[in-house]
């Protein structure tokens, strides 16, 4: 049998039934399409962080950017760890000419100042001083802290230097990376060693970029610029006179690969301009610009004559390999007869090898997706050297690897052997023995050192993204082998068997810390955001225990309880440093859109999924469909839901919707939506009934669509899906005040109290829905004469939306509290509204802005903005916001606003234009059940008009 492993490489997200495939899709624990949520949205764990404007001598200080510096940075008993984090290094230039001109005395006095101006703005910029000479190095979580220090820092010693009558300047370097952290001991302190310590390559990068800067110069590293450039926003009213530069790519002394530099300061402050060269630091040049003009002769000379020779003489390669090219792993064959490596093992060599940032592995299931496709079953065809060879061939991959363990001469021997797919040859074989069991995972690690470096990845690379498997998984072989069952138990749909071998594997290694990852996952996905956030602080524990790249998940994962900025910069680090593999662009895609409604860059991101030939891209298809809709792409939009279809993704196929909601494409959708299967599962069951409520609405059915909401909400009743039974019960408080039912205060009272006793629980349950429906419920309280219950709701959310750090959670807050004031002062609030006003302002936004201008007497800015409600029904039905909870309401508000127009237009005096208004929205309900309120008014006014 083969493993089925999707656990490490996979592009989809953990969106799905227990029983459906779909676990780990695109390596994320948190997005897709889980029992409870929808699309696995993340919730806050605590409030965002604030940063408070510091003062300081200059003026325009660069808004402090913190962190939670709470936990200390070694281990408590002080032994080394490594961490990802952000080293500055900072030198106050020529201090000892400086000393010199001053005097001992006078520059020892402007030194203390110095050296107090720059620890407030360390410990303000949430950072940590490692050492002190003529500057400092620091260490920060972030790299937009470091950037928020750096400038900050550069302004303030330029004021000091003004008040003392000194010209003062200073290099700054800024690099991040792993590093080695460990306390000193007591002793050895007093003695005069430094609390802390800091080693790792990222220092003498960091070093070098500062020694490479002009005085007042901030150079960055290229991955600290990329990540602090997307952050930027953080840092306030600053940002307009920052400016980032490129200075191309340097070569370091010491420094084995080419280092890309940037520079970040502020126009008319800082230089702006290439550092000049050093003997340490040298821009990569073409040869003939480099200025030894004699030398460049010579070695063109040289190569006049040695390449032809070369090219004339070289053997052929053996296998023509480049970095992020692909490679097959085929099955682990053991010929030792003990089954406790037949799965282990297998795993151990994946994991393994896809440390690497130079070497990609097809995942696990592409490979059984090219089995289907060559019409073998994937259960029982083992991938050796014909079949391995074949599907490198189909899916571009560069070459095969075939592990083997055997016993030889009483010692276990590991084999990796490196296939050609177009000859079948083996172009490598490397072999290492080991004594017992226990020599295997080291064996491994050794052996794929090996194998990389025959594929042309540096030592250096090697080296530093390669954690021991002993460390990276687990010692305990029955743990692993648990693990691995496990993984294919994820692949199969069997959710509730593979927590189970989790746990078993975690009974067997508590300290298993990929093991509580995919825990996490499973919990995450059903909804049990409190236990998957205890998993994840389970694998976070010891970053030893995982490898540089599961551990940049682990905090990818980390961040989805923290606020969308962080999940921003961790998926955005992740995708930056392991671009081909889809979990970086995919979680970004999603926080991009379910958080901060950017669907412009949501899509951008999505389409980085769809491009590739992963077999979990339908997910990205689908919800590339759904931002479609919302930008009213429609003809895009239904291409999307038709791949994601033809693609293939164990969601359940209820998106399209979205499109004949705005479309009003209603006959075919309606036959589709009924016959969708949900395979008994109770959130698509409920998610089902709440599609058909919206249908219902959009047509005036408002007696039918109250029974589907109806259904809906006793479905995740039964089931325990207590955000989706809230999201229902607004979608029936919605109609109700629609149909004017008698009671429908009553349920919206009702409702907002349950809600309220919900919100104070979000803190602990990580479920954010309660905020949104608070908010949503708010404007529908507002807008039908209730508004004590509107107060209620809008008192709570200014104490936990307000300052949240989400745009899904604060704006809505802000549209209903623009909106509570508009019977005291409607200019006001129309003002309040319209600047809430941009790409990603939510629909209800111009709904509230509509009625604030009709109240302020504003009719022609009340008519633009009824018409653009009435033409952006794509924005009303498929705006993700909260699982899509404001579809209903805003798709009533959509109808509604016809009326709108057509009483606007008879105001101006437009009768022509009135009776077209009112006959678009009778004959979107030209099936409407009974005589809902709105349809009088319709039908009354268009009798006025035509007598």
């Amino acid at each position: 049998m083969r493993s089925s492993r999707d656990h490490s490489r996979s592009a989809g997200s953990a969106c799905a039934a227990p029983n459906a495939a779909t676990w780990n899709s695109i390596r994320s624990a948190s997005h897709g399409r889980p029992p409870e949520h929808a699309r696995c949205a993340a919730a806050l764990a605590s409030p965002a962080h604030t940063a408070q404007n510091g003062a300081g001598l200059g003026q325009g200080v660069v808004r402090p950017v913190t962190a939670d510096t709470s936990n200390a940075i070694a281990k408590p008993d002080g032994s080394p760890t490594s961490v990802l984090r952000t080293l500055v290094l900072c030198d106050l230039v020529d201090s000892t000419a400086l000393v010199e001109r001053l005097g001992d005395q006078r520059a020892a006095d402007l030194f203390r100042k110095h050296d107090r101006l720059a620890r407030a703005l360390i410990r303000s910029h949430g950072g940590k001083e490692i050492d002190k000479t003529d500057g400092f190095l620091l260490i920060f979580e972030r790299p937009i802290q470091a950037v928020a220090f750096a400038l900050a820092y550069q302004r303030e010693l330029a004021a000091l230097g003004a008040q003392e009558q000194v010209d003062l300047a200073a290099r700054i370097g800024v690099h991040v990376g792993d590093v080695v952290v460990w306390d000193n001991e007591i002793g050895d302190i007093e003695r005069g060693a430094k609390p802390v310590e800091v080693e790792g390559l990222v220092k003498p990068v960091a070093a070098r970029l500062m020694g490479l800067a002009l005085p007042r110069q901030i150079l960055l590293s290229g991955t600290a610029y990329d990540i602090a450039h997307r952050a930027q926003g953080e840092l306030g009213e600053a940002l307009t006179r920052v400016r980032w530069r490129t200075h191309g790519r340097y070569r370091f002394k010491g420094v084995p690969d080419l280092v890309p530099v940037f520079e970040v300061g502020e126009e008319g402050f800082a230089p702006l301009r290439a550092p000049t060269w050093s003997g340490k630091a040298h821009r990569e040049m073409p040869v003939w610009r480099r200025p030894v003009a004699i030398g460049i002769e010579l070695f063109a000379l040289l190569l006049l004559v040695a390449v032809p020779v070369w090219y004339l003489t070289r053997p052929a390669p053996a296998i023509a390999f480049a970095q992020r090219d692909w490679v097959v792993l085929g099955d682990l064959k053991n010929l030792t007869g003990q089954q406790v490596f037949d799965e282990s093992l297998q795993a151990a060599f994946r994991i393994g090898l896809e440390q690497s940032r130079y070497v990609n592995v097809v995942p696990e299931l592409q490979v059984n997706a090219a089995l289907q496709r060559m019409e073998r079953d994937p259960a029982s065809t083992p991938v050796d050297r014909a079949t391995g060879s074949e599907i490198a061939l189909r899916e571009g991959a560069r070459a095969l690897v075939l592990p083997t363990i055997a016993e030889v001469g009483g010692r276990v021997r590991l084999t990796a052997e490196i296939i050609d797919p177009h000859t079948q040859a083996s172009v490598y074989s490397d072999s290492v023995d080991g004594a017992g069991s226990e020599s295997v995972l080291p064996g491994i690690d050794e052996l794929l050192g090996k194998m990389r470096g025959r594929l042309g990845e540096s030592m250096a690379s090697i080296g530093e993204t390669s954690t021991p498997l002993a460390e990276a998984t687990t010692r305990d072989l029955d743990a692993l082998k648990a693990y691995s069952i496990g993984l294919q138990a994820i692949a199969a749909g069997k959710g509730g068997e593979a927590a189970t071998l989790f746990n078993q594997a975690i009974h067997l290694d508590p300290a298993f810390a990929q093991a509580w990852l995919g825990l996490a996952n499973i919990y995450y996905a059903t909804g049990q955001k409190a236990k998957a956030r205890e998993a994840v602080d389970h694998a976070t524990r010891d970053p030893k225990r995982l490898s540089v790249r599961e551990r940049l998940l682990a905090e990818g994962y980390a961040a989805l309880f923290t606020t969308p900025a962080q999940m921003r910069e961790k998926w955005s680090l992740f995708a930056r440093l392991y671009p081909d593999d889809l979990a970086g662009a995919q979680n970004l895609a999603l926080v991009l859109w379910q958080y901060d409604n950017d669907l412009a860059q949501a899509r951008r991101q999505f389409e980085l999924v769809t491009s590739s030939q992963h077999p979990r891209r339908g997910y990205a298809w689908l919800f590339l469909g759904d931002v479609q809709v919302a930008q009213e792409a429609y003809a895009e939009a239904r291409k999307s839901y038709v791949t994601a279809r033809q693609v293939g993704t164990p969601q359940v196929y209820l998106d399209p919707v979205n499109l004949a909601l705005a479309t009003r494409e209603f006959e075919s959708v309606t036959t589709a939506l009924a016959d969708e299967p949900t395979n008994g599962f109770p959130y698509f069951e409920a998610e089902k009934q709440l599609r058909a409520a919206a249908l219902h609405v959009v047509r005036g059915q408002l007696g039918s669509a109250a029974r589907a909401a109806d259904a809906a909400t006793d479905i995740a009743a039964r089931a325990n899906l207590e955000s989706t039974r809230q999201r229902a019960r607004l979608a029936r408080v919605a109609i109700a005040l629609a149909a004017g039912e008698p009671d429908a205060r009553a349920r919206l009272a009702d409702f907002v109290d349950a809600e309220l006793a919900r919100l104070e629980m979000a803190a602990t349950s990580h479920d954010l829905g309660s905020h949104t429906h608070l908010a949503l419920a708010a404007m529908l309280a507002l807008r039908n004469g209730a508004g004590n219950v509107a107060e209620r709701a809008l008192g709570a959310l200014a104490r936990t939306s307000a300052n949240s750090g989400y745009h899904s959670l604060e704006q809505p807050w802000r549209i209903a509290d623009c909106e509570s004031r508009i019977t005291r002062d409607a200019t006001a609030t129309a003002s309040c509204l319209e600047a809430l006003l941009d790409d990603r302002a939510y629909y209800q936004t111009r709904v509230a802005l509509a009625r604030a201008y009709r109240a302020a007497g504003k009719s022609d800015e009340a008519l633009a903005t009824a018409r653009w409600l009435a033409d952006h029904r794509g924005r009303a039905s498929a705006e993700y916001l909260a699982e899509f909870a404001g579809q209903v309401p805003n798709l009533l508000a959509s109808d509604a606003s016809l009326l709108d127009i057509a009483e606007l237009e008879r105001g101006a005096g437009r009768k022509d234009a009135a009776v077209a208004a009112l006959d678009r929205l009778l004959a979107a309900w030209k099936s409407a059940e009974g005589d809902p309120p709105l349809l009088q008014r319709a039908r009354r006014l268009r009798g006025e008009l035509l007598q």
